[in-house]
């Protein structure tokens, strides 16, 4: 099942660590999930192929380099042969940014969480460092803070480069320059913060490529015979929609995504690099703006929920698509005087 290295490295394993499981999303190799027997803390264990050379060791190497709370620290490395070897790092039972996205966050979590990003990206950063592939999958959470974990794709900036190869994964997070250059820079993460600030607050990023097609793209598509030719034309599409700034559809926000961060939005993911929010730090300042700008509602199942320092705003979706205003000062949930049922978004502006 597994290249008789790897099979014998888990083999001795046993003696330090328990419970060795797959996990079935590892890529650039074998993920397995354990726990130290002297411990007790839960870790990852990733082996990973390449042939004897400088830059074999590179995702553990640039691991070790970065100190910051929101990149995922590096416990032990070893070489196991020639051409395998393996990094222990943390494991983090919160699950990836996915999980949190699912359980769609407050606002104001939303929005710690993406700045959270930011520190690590500028970390990242700071040691000439890009990443290349932030995405949900790659960032994991620990007790609501965020960790970048996977540096597979993550390569150095030459001195006096400004960029470097666009990295072959996610295209769904590439930016569109790369797609039009084959090439990759800062700017490039700040394209892929944007995106995965975009999906915590809460809007629609489907996943399957298919989702992003049009009529005239389907009839070209079903035309197709070769695997590797619809993977081209799949990449294409949202090339296309990236560029054309259709990628991210604003409407699927909840209504308390006001206007500021809709444009804090536009700038981080603006097809143009000139237009585009030019670092992290500068991020991490547009955020704060916006959290400061936005009130702190959630989802509780289908009902919007406002807590404030002296109420607790509900607002119940009825049978007709309209939503009942409702508020508690003591407990008790009574109906917002003279304000009738209405759409959420008018509900949202109104009752507050």
């Amino acid at each position: 099942m597994y290249p008789e290295e790897v099979a014998a490295a888990l083999e001795q394993l046993q003696a330090h660590y328990r419970d060795i499981e797959a996990h079935p999303e590892g890529s650039n190799g074998y993920v397995f999930f354990a726990v130290n027997r002297v411990t007790a803390v839960p870790v990852a264990i990733k082996f990973y192929f390449g042939a004897p050379g400088e830059r074999r060791h590179d995702e553990p190497n640039l691991l070790a380099q970065i100190q910051s709370p929101n990149v995922i620290p590096i416990h032990n490395a070893q070489n196991i042969s020639d051409e395998w070897a393996f990094f222990v790092t943390p494991r983090h039972v919160g699950g990836t940014l996915d999980a949190v996205i699912q359980s769609r966050p407050s606002a104001h979590r939303a929005i710690d969480i993406a700045s959270g990003i930011c520190n690590g990206a500028s970390a990242i950063h700071a040691n000439g460092l890009i990443h290349r592939d932030l995405k949900p999958a790659n960032i994991v959470s620990d007790g609501g803070i965020p960790l970048i974990a996977d540096f597979g794709s993550v390569r150095r900036l030459a001195e006096g480069e400004a960029d470097l190869p666009a990295s072959g994964h996610s295209a769904l997070y590439r930016p569109p320059e790369s797609f039009e250059t084959g090439r990759y820079s800062l700017l490039g993460d700040i394209y892929q913060i944007g995106l995965v600030t975009y999906q915590l607050l809460g809007g629609n990023l489907p996943y399957d490529p298919m989702a992003y097609f049009n009529k005239k793209d389907f009839k070209e598509y079903v035309e197709l015979s070769d695997d590797f030719q619809k993977s081209q034309c799949q990449d294409g599409v949202i090339h296309r929609r990236a560029a054309s700034r259709e990628l991210m559809d604003l409407r699927t926000l909840p209504p308390w995504v006001r206007g500021i961060a809709k444009n804090a939005l536009r700038s981080m993911t603006h097809p143009n690099v000139s237009q585009r929010l030019k670092n992290a730090a500068d991020v991490a300042a547009v955020l704060t703006r916006v959290r400061a700008d936005t009130l702190d509602w959630q989802w509780a199942d289908n009902v919007a929920r406002l807590e404030l320092a002296d109420r607790i705003i509900e607002l119940r979706p009825t049978a007709n698509g309209l939503y009942e205003p409702l508020q508690a000062k003591e407990g008790l949930f009574r109906r917002i005087p003279s304000t009738p049922n209405a759409p959420l978004g008018a509900l949202v502006a109104q009752v507050v």
